[in-house]
């Protein structure tokens, strides 16, 4: 006879189910924690893509083609080379008259965030990802950059997960995912009551498997999306 089934075991057993008929995790996980999306490496960029995603409008039609015409306009002209530079938008009339989805408040002013208590020969890069590491998501609201207007937790996780950290953002696939294991699994830790029990709970998932946060993100992202989403990178 074979002993008990270890809690870790189980959790790895279930998980492992859901990676087989989402093989595409992997790649897309990757390419967030390498910088291999659209957006590349850019600082500016990704809180532009941040910013622009708050509202939930679509991103492929709507968000991504707007901070793609933003980066072409400030970014590429020349005009916007630094974080320093972003967080002076707020005075540019162009800016405000140009980028008008999401809360185009949060370009400049996250970049003024990060940049409150940085050293002057700070890295940008550095300071978004060393940020997005430490940043801890139960306390957001006490955050400099969740405190930004229009930041709520979601934006914050998607802005740490875009910015590299291993994290996941509560949006509706997670929030599926694991309310599909807390109904199915009871001796699961889960819950799926609140944006922070879901991130305690992809947290609980990845500490009892062999599975990052931001591949159980991705594995929740790839089985819970509508069809007609898939090709988007979210």
């Amino acid at each position: 006879m074979t002993g008990p089934t270890s809690i870790d075991e189980t959790v790895q057993r279930i998980l492992d189910k859901y990676a087989d008929n989402a093989p595409q995790y992997r790649e897309y996980a990757a390419k967030f924690q390498n910088f291999d999306r659209w957006t590349g490496s850019d600082p500016k960029v990704i809180i532009a893509d941040a910013a622009g995603s708050v509202t939930g409008l679509n991103y492929e039609n709507i968000v991504k083609p707007n901070v793609e015409s933003f980066r072409d306009q400030f970014i590429n002209s020349g005009k916007v080379q630094s974080l320093a530079d972003l967080a002076e938008l707020e005075h540019d009339p162009k800016f405000t008259e140009s980028f008008t989805i999401g809360h185009p408040n949060a370009v400049y002013d996250v970049a003024a965030a990060l940049l409150e208590n940085a050293a002057p020969d700070a890295d940008d890069l550095d300071l978004l990802q060393t940020w997005a590491a430490n940043a801890d998501p139960n306390q957001y609201r006490s955050d400099p950059v969740g405190d930004v207007y229009g930041i709520g937790p979601a934006t914050f996780q998607y802005l740490r997960m875009i910015a590299g950290a291993d994290t996941v953002k509560p949006d509706i696939q997670v929030e599926k995912f694991i309310t599909e294991l807390e109904t199915e699994y009871s001796e699961f830790n889960v819950n799926s009551s609140s944006d922070a029990a879901l991130i305690d709970s992809c947290r609980w998932l990845a500490t009892h498997s062999t599975y990052s946060m931001i591949e159980i993100d991705q594995i929740a992202w790839w089985t819970f999306s509508e069809t007609e989403s898939l090709s988007n990178t979210h």
